[in-house]
This record gives C-alpha cells, sequence and structure tokens, in this order.
C-alpha cells in the first residue's frame, strides 16, 4: 500500500543558485537571502506576480504579499549536469564577480519547474498541448480579431484565463509532448526551482566565479 500524503516522508533537495557577490554578502550578514524586487525588469513583473501566485497556491504559504520568487537550479543541463556550469556563459551579466551557492532545502519549500516553458509565461504566449494545439488556438485567436502578440494582457478574459491556465504545464515536469517539439522529456530538462527565502544554515557550499 503506498503511504498517503500525509505520511509520505518528506524529501530534501540540493539545489543550486547563482547570486551576486553582494547577494552573498547580504546573506551572511542577515542570515536569509529573499527576492529583490528592484532587480526585475517592469516588463516580465507580470510573469513574477503569476509565480508568486502559484507558489502561494501550492506551497500553501506566502511570507508577505510582496514577496517574489527567488530562483534555482534543480538540474541545470539534463539529470548528468545537474549543477550548473560555471564555464559557461549566460549565468549573469559577463564580468560580473558572482557566486555559486549549494545547500539542501526541504521539498515542501520549493516549487519546481520546466525553465524552457517557463518563458512562455515571461512573453505572454499560449502554452499548447502539441502544435496541432498552437495553430488551433492562434486561429481561433485571429478569427476574433485578437492577438497575444500586440496585446499583453488580452482584455478578454475568457482568452487570458485560457492563456494563463495553459501556463500550469510548467509544473509538470514529467510531461513531454508526442514530437517533443515544444516539452522534452524529463531526463533532458532544465528544471528550475523557486523558494520564497534562503537560509544561511542550509548552504552547503560556495563557489566564486567571474562571469563569462
Amino acid at each position: 500500500m503506498e503511504a498517503s500524503a500525509s505520511t509520505r516522508q518528506v524529501r530534501k533537495l540540493t539545489l543550486w543558485t547563482v547570486q551576486s557577490a553582494g547577494a552573498w554578502a547580504k546573506l551572511k550578514q542577515d542570515g536569509a537571502l529573499r527576492a529583490d524586487a528592484r532587480r526585475i525588469l517592469r516588463y516580465y513583473r507580470g510573469a513574477y506576480d503569476w509565480m508568486s501566485q502559484e507558489m502561494e497556491r501550492r506551497l500553501g504559504y506566502r511570507p508577505s504579499k510582496g514577496a517574489l520568487p527567488l530562483w534555482a537550479w534543480y538540474q541545470w543541463n539534463g539529470a548528468t549536469c545537474r549543477r550548473p556550469d560555471l564555464r559557461c556563459s549566460g549565468h549573469v551579466p559577463r564580468d560580473e564577480r558572482c557566486v555559486r551557492i549549494e545547500f539542501d532545502i526541504s521539498e515542501r519549500f520549493v516549487l519546481l519547474s520546466d525553465f524552457d516553458l517557463w518563458h512562455y509565461v515571461l512573453n505572454y504566449w499560449y502554452l499548447p498541448k502539441s502544435l496541432k494545439d498552437d495553430e488551433a488556438f492562434e486561429a481561433e485567436l485571429a478569427r476574433h480579431g485578437l492577438s497575444s502578440y500586440k496585446a499583453r494582457p488580452l482584455q478578454d478574459q475568457a482568452y487570458h484565463g485560457r492563456i494563463t491556465e495553459s501556463w500550469k504545464r510548467i509544473f509538470d515536469i514529467d510531461w513531454a509532448d508526442r514530437t517533443m517539439a515544444i516539452a522534452r522529456p524529463r531526463a533532458e530538462k532544465a528544471i528550475q526551482a523557486s523558494l520564497w527565502v534562503l537560509r544561511r544554515d542550509q548552504v552547503k557550499d560556495v563557489r566564486f566565479f567571474r562571469a563569462r
């Protein structure tokens, strides 16, 4: 017999977050690190707010009304390369002095999602189940004189709701569409983690580097 949700053992996850040297200094000084809303581009604020709402709903709490996600990696480049490779570019702006922090945290405080599919949320795109579904949705919008590329968010609440509801597929990290044109198998995915706070006593390892 399978264990119930209430008796199932809670796992600890090993995650990695790439932060500025200043963020690491703040974590050491304050004992905790939270997302800084001032560092979020206005264009992406709607996506961050949506993720915050999903975290509140799925994790069961939100520490404050204005709390936003702090990002980490569960699986950076597939199952065989989970830890971010500091020799690669793209982690942060070039030449910035940064730090990769490895830490352990209970899965109860983390929401995992597909990093590549997260870009549908960032760009206000409909996340289709298949290429056929994508074509059908775009054709339906066009028949009503609508475009999610020209108006963000759509004023039509029915279509806006269908777009935002489609984004929930990013949390099914085992999902891959049949042709893998949209979502790849779990072993090949980049899987991100969002959390409310990182605490100093959760840290296992710290590596400084200069971004390439």
